[in-house]
This record gives structure tokens, C-alpha cells and sequence, in this order.
């Protein structure tokens, strides 16, 4: 090969990661885990959440009429047989005739009692948070509580739980604070009752809980929600999604201190916008964000959602390529893609198991599975 013809190759590989090309996967196996059209009422299904127990996969979602303003939306509980995602049992984790119950948030604490905590909500012109709820089960998943507030944490009142780490005695959980609540205020323009994104300390079990820092001042009084964190090292990856519609990573010390962060949509041609429910996963050594995310710029016309995975170069904080999980072909999916995932082994091959919600040209949206050879993921 002559030295210009490696150039012209080199940079037209350039100008194609410029560009934000994407990478399409095919999944080997889907499915529709719950079809709204099988639901005579309450048809909406949406905001899944996974908690992984080795024999079955528990799934939290929201059952409602609407994505959101619609009191009496319940959080129930599917259970997955974990290959086929095909439903064992059906339940419901807690209703109340005047809120909205949704965005639940699984977390294992040491102790081994498995808590899922729920976005309680009121309809009204601004959504109104009522405060975080809590339903316990301390016989790892089989039966679970009622549904109880957390209530007050130093003086504050949270309403909405984004993701969390165990580590020996020690559970880190992100969450966030509202105006309308114990010790709230809003901090951003427009956003009256958004207020901020702390990290929160308990080390017996989410019996008792103390606040860590506030990220949304740390990483420079920006304008955040939905968030998630991963161990890194000595200390974490932490990733923010903005009112601001921009995706950051931040890389913080053992202490949630900052280091160093990049604002991915501007940084990076893979994410136009922000990654709707942002999940960190690390295999293998590397670290990978899965979430809705709209990889065509703002000057097409179709920028439909699509269920997409960036692997990271976290040292350098940037994307280095974007999986296609879903709608590749840029179909009008018009609700969807909170997505979390979960790995089985397999005689051919590792597997990457996918359990997001999905709607089409308005239609009320599907709980779906979808499984994928690691291999053609990573």
C-alpha cells in the first residue's frame, strides 16, 4: 500500500468517526415480554428496572394509562425466566389511588435485604414529587413490604433514586432533591421544582442514610437529573443527564470529588443530545453507557430514538463507538428505551440480555427482551 493511499484511508476513517458513525447489531433472540394490547386497562408499560438474583430476573415497570399525570399508575413486578425472558409471575409492588408510582430503583444491600425504591408522584400542572417510597423484602426477593416513605435524610426529602453501589458494609446511592419537599429549593431556571443530584451514604442496610456531597454544585452547579456511577479505580465514573439536553461523564476521587469531566454532546458526534436513563456498565475491564439515545444530528429531519450502547475510553473520556441495540433502521419509535441488561453464559458464546419498553407511531409502548452475543457487542 503507497503511503498516500494509507493517508487517504486514514483519513477518511477520520472524517467516518467525525460523522458519528454507528454500528448496528442484530439481537439473536426477542421477544415481547408484556404486550399492552394483552391488558384490558392500565396499558402503558414503561421504566424498567432489573434486579438480576441468579434464577430469575426481577422486573420493576410502571403500569399506567400515560407517561406521566395519571394517578393510580402502578409499580408492578414481573419475573423473568432469565434466557427467554418470558414471564413466570406477575405482581404488584405498590398502587395508590392519588399518585403515580414509577421509576423504581432495585438495590441489594449487605445484609442481603433487596429494597426497590419508587418515584412517587402527584399529577398537576408541574408534576409534584411526594417523596421517595421504599417496598423491603428480607427474604431476597420472594415477598415484599408495603410501600413506606424514606422520609427525611439530614434535613432533606428525596424523590428520586437513580442508581447505586455495594461495597462490604458501605452502599453509595444516587438521588435527587425538589423544591416542594423538606429542604429542597430549586436551583435552575425553569425547572422551579428540580433542585439537586447528591450522593448519599448508608452503612447499615438503608436503615439510616447520610449525604455524601451534591453533585450538581461539584461538577459546577450544572443543571442534572437521571445520573448514574460506577466504581473507577480508587474512585468513580459518574454520568449526568442535563436539562440542558447535554450528556456528561465526570471522573471523580474515592470522596466524589471531581476530577476531570467532558460534555459528551459536544464532544462526541455519537450523542446528539442526552442519553435518556443513563446506565454504566463495566465488563471486562472496560466501561460501556446503555441507554435511549438519538445518533442523527440536528439538521435531518428523522431523528427517531434508538437503543444504543457507547463503549468508553474512560481515561480520555469519550465514546469510541455506538451499538445499535434497536431501531437501526430509524422506524418512528416514539416512546421508549429506559433499558438495564444482564450477561448468562452459552455454549457458543456469552450473552447480553436486554430488558427495555418500546412504542411506535404513539402507540402505548411493549415490554420487550432482547438477547445479543457479547461478542458482536463489546
Amino acid at each position: 500500500m503507497s503511503g498516500l493511499h494509507f493517508l487517504t484511508l486514514l483519513f477518511c476513517a477520520s472524517l467516518a468517526a467525525a460523522a458519528g458513525v454507528v454500528r448496528p447489531v442484530t439481537p439473536v433472540a426477542q421477544s415481547v415480554v408484556l404486550a399492552s394490547a394483552s391488558l384490558e386497562d392500565w396499558r402503558y408499560l414503561a421504566f424498567p428496572a432489573l434486579h438480576d438474583t441468579g434464577d430469575e430476573v426481577l422486573v420493576s415497570y410502571k403500569r399506567a394509562r400515560s407517561h406521566a399525570q395519571d394517578a393510580g399508575a402502578a409499580l408492578e413486578l414481573a419475573r423473568l425466566e432469565p434466557v427467554t425472558g418470558r414471564i413466570k409471575e406477575r405482581t404488584t409492588l405498590a398502587r395508590r389511588a392519588d399518585e403515580i408510582m414509577q421509576m423504581g430503583e432495585w438495590v441489594r444491600f449487605p445484609n442481603g435485604d433487596l429494597v426497590n425504591y419508587i418515584d412517587a408522584q402527584r399529577p398537576g400542572a408541574a408534576t409534584t414529587r411526594t417523596g421517595l417510597l421504599a417496598v423491603r423484602s428480607s427474604d431476597r426477593g420472594r415477598t415484599f413490604g408495603p410501600p413506606e416513605r424514606v422520609g427525611v435524610i439530614e434535613g432533606v426529602e428525596y424523590g428520586y433514586a437513580f442508581d447505586s453501589i455495594v461495597e462490604g458494609p458501605t452502599t453509595w446511592m444516587l438521588a435527587m432533591t425538589f423544591a416542594n419537599l423538606p429542604g429542597g429549593k430549586s436551583v435552575f431556571p425553569g425547572r422551579p421544582m428540580a433542585g439537586s443530584v447528591d450522593v448519599l451514604r448508608s452503612d447499615d442496610s438503608g436503615r439510616s442514610w447520610h449525604r455524601v456531597r451534591g453533585l450538581s454544585h461539584e461538577f459546577g452547579d450544572i443543571p442534572i437529573n437521571e445520573s448514574a456511577f460506577v466504581r473507577w479505580g480508587e474512585g468513580f465514573l459518574v454520568t449526568t443527564r442535563g436539562y440542558d439536553n447535554r450528556q456528561r461523564l465526570h471522573l471523580t476521587d474515592g470522596d466524589f470529588r471531581l476530577i476531570r469531566q467532558v460534555d459528551l454532546s459536544a464532544a462526541d458526534a455519537f450523542v446528539q443530545t442526552f442519553v435518556g436513563r443513563p446506565r454504566l456498565l463495566v465488563r471486562e475491564g472496560r466501561a460501556y453507557l446503555l441507554g435511549r439515545n438519538v445518533t442523527r444530528p440536528a439538521t435531518e429531519k428523522a431523528r427517531p430514538m434508538q437503543l444504543c450502547l457507547l463503549r468508553l475510553d474512560v481515561p480520555a473520556l469519550v465514546a469510541t463507538e455506538c451499538v445499535v441495540l434497536d431501531n437501526a433502521d430509524l422506524a418512528p419509535v416514539t416512546d421508549g428505551y429506559y433499558a438495564m441488561g444482564y450477561f448468562r453464559p452459552d455454549p457458543s458464546g456469552e450473552r447480553f440480555h436486554v430488558v427495555t419498553y418500546r412504542g411506535r407511531n404513539g402507540a402505548a409502548p411493549d415490554l420487550m427482551h432482547l438477547t445479543f452475543r457479547w461478542a458482536d457487542v463489546r
